[in-house]
């Protein structure tokens, strides 16, 4: 377990290399910002979901690693110097993982609200162009029924 334990570090690594990954998008229209949004917001998801499934394997071994030191601590013996690294190492990958998770769900959430502002401008400025459009059938600006 301890050497899963030293693991963590070197995962939490490569996840933060992957999710550093994750770009927004840049657009200048409507559809291709949205479009854009939905793929930046599947990324954020895969990271999640990564970072999720690791922080549950974390708090599975900190939980087995609490009930070692509470039996070590129970006989009288005094714990040793690699269960205490052990148990400073898995709380600050607890910690560390933590920490992503609330950034990515927050950039879900600025994400989502920023998807729905824009399939509402997108509704708007079609209603919009619709309302031009009949505005110059009505006047009779070259449009033919």
């Amino acid at each position: 377990m301890q050497k899963k334990i030293a693991d963590y570090p070197e995962q939490i690594d490569r996840m933060q290399k992957r999710y550093a990954l994750v770009m927004a998008p840049k657009s200048t229209e409507i559809g291709s910002a949205i479009k854009g949004l939905s793929a930046y917001m599947l990324q954020l998801k895969v990271n999640r979901g990564s970072f999720a499934k690791l922080y549950q394997e974390i708090a599975s071994d900190c939980s087995r690693l609490e009930q070692l030191t509470e039996k070590e601590a129970a006989s009288g013996e005094d714990l040793t110097e690699s269960i205490q690294l052990s148990h400073v190492q898995i709380q600050h990958a607890q910690a560390t993982v933590e920490t992503y998770l609330k950034s990515i769900d927050a950039q879900l959430d600025g994400a989502v609200t920023a998807q729905e502002k824009l399939k509402l401008a997108q509704k708007q400025k079609k209603t919009f162009d619709v309302v031009n459009l009949l505005a110059m059938i009505e006047k009779g600006d070259g449009y033919i029924l």
